[in-house]
């Protein structure tokens, strides 16, 4: 690559998160419709004001990643644009390694921030080379990355769930992770075991099940969930809160966190600790090249990689970058993620339970911009 240098990080909005998805971004069949919960997306900041950040290099040329919040988009402005202007676009090593403007260089929303620069040096580096960002950041590995479908946004009770459970395996979903609501209700563990038992019996026994708890259960609801998630062959336990390594270990139960790990101290503490499965989201905690040196870690403490779904280009793109035993599959949102990329000109959208890695340049198929934009720069 002909030498380049920052120049400049600049930002340009985004529609706002939309209540339906258009048909060619949706996953779900017709018939499983009526199964969803409504409203698909919460209505929090992020979601209303949309944002894509920018950084344009010695050619005038630009790179995107998006979408940020208004807020993330003023840190980029006031901590990471002063720490990138001037550097060369080929050092993506020092890009990995940035340390923001200012006094305070920790928290989510700076790592956000550091996390969508980091991500649109990718896309512009990528189109300066014609190489696809796979391939750039490790020497691509995979053509075809499997795909496990979160069905949080289904109802759980609808009658149509075990049906869509039953489909997500025909499909060849990797997996298919669900929530369970009864503590949140006041039940018994015996209405989600019922719950999980339905599921199991339509999915098969040899369907990969993940639960997602959020950290919300209470101790002794816990406790007494143990045997059920073991019964019903739960492959994972996503943030189980309050249950104790021993007590997960005892019943065969896997322990899955690390969506939130924002910070690299906050990775190592849960690398460090009893956990079997890693939920990176490379949107947030710090980009791609930091996420990938992080799962090589994870690889050699033979924990696996499930990379968050919230940023799935950039998850997309770290996964075809690393060995299938690291990353064995991606997180799709079935109801959230259709909503999410329509930002984007050509949505990821799965076939037969798998994505395929891109092979054209740039990290996504590119940007449709909010009406009446008018950009800003820092």
């Amino acid at each position: 690559m002909t030498a380049r240098t920052i120049t400049d990080v600049i930002t340009r909005p985004l529609p706002p998160l939309p209540l339906t998805a258009a048909a060619s971004a949706e996953v779900l069949p017709d018939w499983a419709q009526p199964a969803r919960r409504h409203p698909a997306a919460q209505p929090w900041p992020e979601n209303l004001t949309r944002m894509a950040v920018g950084v344009v290099d010695s050619t005038g040329a630009t790179g995107w990643f998006g979408p940020v919040s208004a807020t993330v988009a003023r840190m980029v402005f006031d901590q990471v644009a002063p720490a990138v202007i001037g550097r060369e676009l080929a050092a993506w090593r020092a890009m990995a390694s940035l340390a923001p403007h200012g006094r305070h260089r920790q928290g989510a929303h700076l790592r956000l921030a550091v996390s969508a620069v980091e991500l649109a040096a990718w896309d512009l580096r990528s189109h300066a080379t014609g190489v696809p960002v796979g391939a750039l950041l490790a020497g691509e590995r995979r053509e075809r990355i499997p795909v496990y479908a979160t069905a949080l946004g289904i109802d759980i009770d609808h009658p149509l769930a075990p049906d869509i459970a039953a489909w997500l395996v025909d499909e060849g979903f990797w997996a298919q992770k669900w929530g369970l609501p009864g503590a949140a209700r006041g039940e018994t563990p015996r209405a989600d075991a019922a719950r999980l038992r339905r599921l199991r019996e339509a999915a098969g026994e040899r369907a990969r099940i993940g639960v997602d708890v959020g950290g919300r259960w209470p101790a002794d609801y816990a406790r007494q969930m143990l045997p059920v998630l073991a019964e019903a062959g739960v492959c994972w336990v996503e943030e189980p809160g309050p249950i104790s390594d021993a007590d997960l270990a005892r019943h065969g139960l896997a322990r899955a966190a690390g969506e939130h790990d924002y910070e690299p101290t906050d990775q190592l503490r849960t690398l460090g600790g009893d956990i079997q499965i890693w939920q990176p989201d490379p949107t947030w905690c710090g980009g791609l090249a930091h996420t990938l040196s992080m799962v090589e870690l994870a690889a050699r403490l033979n924990i696996r990689s499930l990379p968050h779904g919230s940023g799935l280009a950039a998850a997309l793109a770290l996964a075809a970058s690393a060995p299938a035993a690291a990353v064995p599959a991606i997180e799709y949102h079935l109801t959230l993620e259709p909503l999410r990329q329509d930002h984007q000109l050509d949505p990821l959208v799965p076939a037969a339970g798998h994505l395929d890695a891109r092979t054209a340049a740039g990290l996504t198929s590119g940007y449709r911009f909010g009406e009446g934009d008018a950009g800003a720069a820092a």
